[in-house]
């Protein structure tokens, strides 16, 4: 018989694959769900708003409130009161974080033009750990020991990562062997991104079918793939268009997101509007970047 409530059926799976996996962190949904729902609406959030979502993500109250007082210790969330009634929002640093995070997370590709450069750098000795850091955070792909593929022109490459000595050279084109395949499918987070796919598949179906989920239903989701999807979108490697894999599951993956994530916006915006409100009043309407993402208008 099949399931009367599809999307409520896949919110308990996900809930139940996070739980078993020790991924189901309040703080981390906590940070998710205003990093992506209430930075749009102006920032600010009750915390009575927080708590309804996360109950609805099998989050108790304690659970919360522990998570929210390690948030705020840590300097990532700012808390006021108002009358009987507290209000969260994000620090500015961690604002400005999110942003930059939002680029990555909600691009409509992960791929870089084709045309994008692509420079081999050769170590003449074993790096130390604020060189690989360095390369790490510059998009470089480790393809041996010493030796790495970092999709920028090489004209001061090396001198920028602190790579003093090291052979650098600018290929026009790169054909991939076995054992960079392999170095591309793990930077590109081939094995968690098939899963998660395979995964939203039949959450993606129901919505297609219909009927249209409940507000609470929408935002829970929401906030759930989000937090899964953030994970992986800030570690995939971005490569150039003509190196993408037959098998990398990353586009088909994203788009999928994409998909659901359009669908879900209307009615758990709908959430947002009758469950959530600033110190004076009704949450702003979204601002653009809301209906940009994954590509949008």
């Amino acid at each position: 018989m099949p399931d009367a409530d599809p999307i409520a059926h896949a919110i308990a799976t996900r809930l139940a694959s996070l739980q078993a996996g020790g991924r189901l962190s309040a703080w981390s949904l906590i940070v998710s769900f205003m990093g992506d729902a209430m930075a749009p609406r102006g920032g600010v959030v009750p915390a009575g708003s927080v708590q309804a979502l996360m109950a609805r993500l099998g989050i108790g109250h304690g659970a919360v409130r522990t998570a929210v007082s390690r948030l705020a210790a840590d300097g990532w969330i700012e808390r006021t009161r108002e009358g009987r009634n507290s209000f969260y929002r994000l620090s500015a640093d961690v604002v400005e974080t999110v942003l930059s995070a939002e680029r990555r997370i909600y691009a409509a590709t992960s791929l870089l033009p084709a045309a994008a450069p692509r420079t081999l750098l050769i170590a003449s000795a074993p790096l130390p750990e604020a060189a690989l850091t360095a390369l790490d955070a510059a998009g470089a792909l480790q393809i041996a020991p010493q030796s790495f593929v970092c999709f920028a022109p090489s004209r001061g490459l090396a001198a920028a990562l602190g790579l003093a000595g090291a052979t650098v050279a600018e290929a026009a084109s790169l054909d991939p062997g076995p054992a960079m395949r392999e170095a591309m499918a793990r930077a590109r987070q081939a094995a968690e991104m098939a899963p998660l796919r395979a995964a939203y598949e039949p959450v993606a179906a129901a919505l297609e079918a219909g009927p249209a989920p409940s507000p609470e239903d929408a935002m829970a989701l929401r906030c759930l793939m989000i937090h899964e999807w953030r994970r992986l979108a800030l570690r995939v490697l971005p490569i150039p268009a003509d190196l993408v894999q037959p098998d990398d599951p990353e586009p088909a993956t994203r788009a999928l997101v994409a998909a659901i994530y359009a669908r879900l916006l209307a009615p758990s915006e709908a959430w947002l509007d009758a469950n959530a409100a600033t110190p004076s009043g009704p949450l702003p309407a979204p601002d653009r970047r809301l209906a940009r993402r994954f590509g949008g208008a």
